[in-house]
């Protein structure tokens, strides 16, 4: 069995923490899941109430501990926010080696640099996803690596938060608990539930990833593998909610549980006669109220919102390439027939996204419900990278370096340590303790690493 990660996103309705690890088969084993309440703590993923949302995260992780019988100290945790934006960038290097192969080490410089000569005020980095990379007059390339060339430029899509919004997330999860980390960073949510929901074919053929949460509604495009396009729309279930309150004449108590129970997307699937009773507040009398109603008005606000979807695919570039549609997830994805109205909207295909991809024994089958595509996405980048190409250059960066060619010497020399069984060595040598120290010393500058566990000269 792997080591187990632990997953923790911070919504606007609740704070959800999933602990996993990968099982003998490759399937991600579920072993806790806890959440808590944040309404009114967090609006349109951004913290307003620190301190109330750190006693959400402390009881969502105590009730995963007390699941899996584990001690939780790092989280690999999720960021969100109606300020989160996506920012073409390019960057490009000349290499030394002319003649030679492009490395991983020069595909990190390059990397390096794009963020070093990227200027957002009151911004930080998020994430930087390549997009291709051109190796001298050859484009459109998507692994550079191994490729012979001088010149080494790539295209990046750098997303991008408000400094303040991940140090109010931070705050909250390392507050949580003594010695809490969040390991890796921050995660733009979106990016997490694709792990989790979509298919490795979806991505390569090109999809639109839909994430409807309760304060906004996130859009990730993918196209041959590689995350093209980010958004974030103010407009998700809470403003469903808050039109059934006003149209209904109900609280938002109320309005919240006619549409999770009572809501259809497609008001002429429901029958005119039929109604649902709302218990009067204080002695008052029940207040009846048609369920025709309440979904003319859940219909017309999935309307605009998937209006709104298809008008940012299409300002993205994309909207030709996208063979595999929309999949829509998230906590307010749940409602009848909003699958068919996104299809007559935006005139593509359309599927509901389930945590279940590759998802193996659980300790609840809760987990599956679209509202926690994130966390157990955020599980899965504990295992692999958002971009399948980072994982590839992890490996890489594993293989060790080439043992340095032994120095030649001469037969004088040669002779002499047969005879002595000795390496022979200069003054200059002895005074900086011998060639096999000289050595360790370049190799310890140079590589960062003790010389002495390898096979000396």
């Amino acid at each position: 069995m792997s080591e187990i990660i632990v997953g923790l996103d911070i919504g606007s309705k609740q704070v959800s923490v999933v602990a996993g690890r990968l099982d003998s088969l490759g399937k991600l084993e579920i072993l806790g899941l806890g959440k808590a309440d944040t309404t009114g703590r967090v609006s349109k993923g951004v913290v307003l109430n620190v301190a109330r949302t750190i006693e959400s995260v402390r009881s969502a992780i105590e009730q995963v501990e007390e699941q899996a019988n584990i001690d939780i100290r790092g989280v690999i945790a999720s960021i969100a926010g109606t300020a989160i934006a996506g920012a073409k960038h390019k960057a490009m290097i000349t290499r030394n080696t002319l003649g030679e192969e492009v490395t991983v080490t020069d595909v990190d410089q390059l990397t390096s640099d794009a963020e070093r000569t990227f200027i957002s005020q009151g911004n930080s980095i998020v994430h930087t996803l390549p997009q291709e990379y051109t190796v001298d007059s050859s484009s459109g390339i998507y692994e550079p690596v191994g490729i012979t060339g001088l010149k080494l430029q790539g295209d990046f899509l750098l997303v991008t938060s408000p400094t303040s919004v991940l140090d109010k997330t931070k705050r909250c999860i390392e507050r949580a608990k003594e010695k809490m980390e969040i390991e890796g960073g921050l995660v733009f949510s979106p990016l997490a539930a694709s792990l989790a929901v979509l298919s490795d074919q979806e991505k390569k053929s090109g999809v639109a990833l839909v994430d409807i949460g309760s304060g906004t509604t996130e859009i990730v495009i993918y196209y041959k593998n590689v995350i093209r396009h980010i958004c974030v729309l103010p407009f998700a279930g809470d403003i469903i909610t808050a039109d059934i309150e006003q149209g209904c004449n109900v609280s938002n108590e109320h309005a919240e549980v006619l549409k999770v129970k009572f809501g259809n997307a497609l008001a002429t699937s429901v029958p005119f006669e039929e109604t649902v009773s709302i218990p009067g507040i204080n002695g008052r009398r029940p207040k009846v109220v048609s369920v025709k109603n309440l979904s003319i008005i859940i219909e017309e606000r999935v309307k605009e919102l998937a209006a709104m979807v298809s008008a940012e695919i299409n300002r993205s570039g994309y909207g030709n390439r996208l063979s595999c549609g929309i999949v829509l997830t998230g906590g307010s994805v749940q409602m009848p027939n909003i699958c068919e109205q996104f299809e007559r909207v935006t005139g593509r295909d359309v599927r509901i996204g389930y945590p279940n991809e590759n998802l193996g024994k659980t300790i609840t089958e809760e987990i599956k419900n679209p509202t926690y595509a994130t966390a157990v996405g955020l599980v899965w980048n504990g295992i692999r990278s958002l971009d399948e190409r980072e994982d590839s250059y992890r490996e890489m960066r594993r293989i060790p370096m080439p043992k340095p060619a032994p120095t030649p010497v001469s037969s004088a020399t040669a002779r002499t340590r047969r005879e002595t069984d000795k390496p022979v060595e200069t003054p200059k040598e002895k005074k900086n303790g011998g060639l096999w120290g000289s050595i360790k010393r370049i190799g310890t500058k140079l590589l960062g690493e003790d010389l002495d566990e390898q096979d000396q000269y």
